[in-house]
Formats: C-alpha cells, structure tokens, sequence
C-alpha cells in the first residue's frame, strides 16, 4: 500500500510567509471541513420537518456525529496517533473511520428507540453507509472527505429544502479547489468523492421517500 506523498502539505513553512491563495484555501479548508459542515447540516435538517422531539433529536445526533468522532481524533492527534485533525495519512485513517461508523449506527438506534426524528435517523444511516464505502475506498485511494462529506450535505438539503439550496453546490467546488491546493488531494480524488456524497445522498434519501 503506497502513500501518496505527492498530495501532502508541508506545514513547517510559516502561515505568514505562505502565498495569499494558500492561506484563503487553508481557511476554506477549515470551515467547510466535515465537522463544522455537520453542525449546520443536522440543525437544518432537524428543522425541516415538524416532529416531536426536535431539539432532543438534534442534540442526539450532534453527540453521535459530532462530539464522539471529534473527541476520538483530537484525542489520537494528542497522543500522536494521527499528524492532524484532518487524518491527512490515508493509512491512519480505518480507525477514525471504523469509529465514526460505529457511532453513527448507534446514534441511529438510539434515535429509533427513542423515536426521534425520521430526518435525523436518515442522517446518521447516510453517514454510516458513506462512511464504509469511503473506508473501503480509503484503503485504496486517498478519496476527498471534504468534498463528500459537504456534497453530501447539499444535496440531502436540496431535497428537503428545494432549488434554494442548489447555489450551495459552488460551496462543494470551493472546498474542492482547496483541498488541491494545500496538496492534500488530487482533482480527481475530490471530484470522486463529490461524486460518491452526491450519488449515496440521492439514492438513499429517495429510498427513505424524500
């Protein structure tokens, strides 16, 4: 299994003394990541419907998708398990996947339990089901998190929300662009990976009667 050394950034080179476009790309990077992504995504997702237990819901889901994830990587980058917060070594990355599918599933189960909302048990099944697929693409392929992970997100929105979501979709195009010039990814690994969100987000809310 080969690394793709040829994608990654060197970050010893100051910020200060780094080009302007790398600084806005680092920048963009960080704000539409997959963490931050989610918040907005679960709390509109939450609102889009008019199901009991709405804020508990969200709550639930922020917790399975969110906090337990984050806390594992910030923790494995702390102890020097992971380089960064982003995972940018495709070979540190089954473990942070394995646990964030784990808890996307159990976050699912507690949500049916407790029968939270229908949008937000869709959510969480998205992200475990998209989560083995990039897995078992990672174990190959360096493929874009960032770039999945926000189409993803804008094309379930777009379905709940209408063709007022759709301008969102140049959000995907920006942090794709990013993420190729910080070198974390090839275009053809973020175009893949927008892909992969756009096509699982489709089919699966279509088969949960979006």
């Amino acid at each position: 299994m080969f690394e793709n050394m040829a994608i990654h950034e060197s970050d010893d080179t100051p910020a200060i003394s780094k080009p302007l476009h790398i600084q806005f790309a680092r920048f963009i990077s960080t704000i539409l990541s997959p963490a931050v992504v989610a918040l907005p995504f679960i709390i509109l997702m939450g609102r889009s419907s008019n199901d009991q237990n709405v804020f508990l819901s969200v709550i639930i889901t922020i917790f399975f998708l969110c906090v337990g994830p984050m806390s594992y990587i910030s923790f494995g980058v702390i102890t020097g398990k992971f380089t960064d917060v982003d995972v940018s070594v495709r070979s540190q990355r089954v473990g942070p996947f394995l646990f964030g599918i784990a808890s996307s599933l159990l976050g699912f189960l507690v949500l049916h339990l407790t029968k939270g909302q229908k949008n937000l048990e869709s959510v969480l099944l998205l992200v475990s089901i998209s989560g083995i697929m990039m897995m078992v693409i990672t174990l190959w392929w360096k493929i874009s998190m960032h770039a999945s992970a926000l189409s993803a997100a804008v094309t379930a929105l777009s379905m709940v929300y209408g063709n007022v979501i759709l301008p969102a979709f140049l959000l995907v195009i920006l942090v794709s662009w990013s993420r190729v010039q910080l070198r974390r990814h090839t275009l053809a690994q973020v175009i893949a990976g927008s892909i992969v969100g756009i096509v699982l987000s489709w089919i699966l809310l279509k088969t949960q009667g979006f």
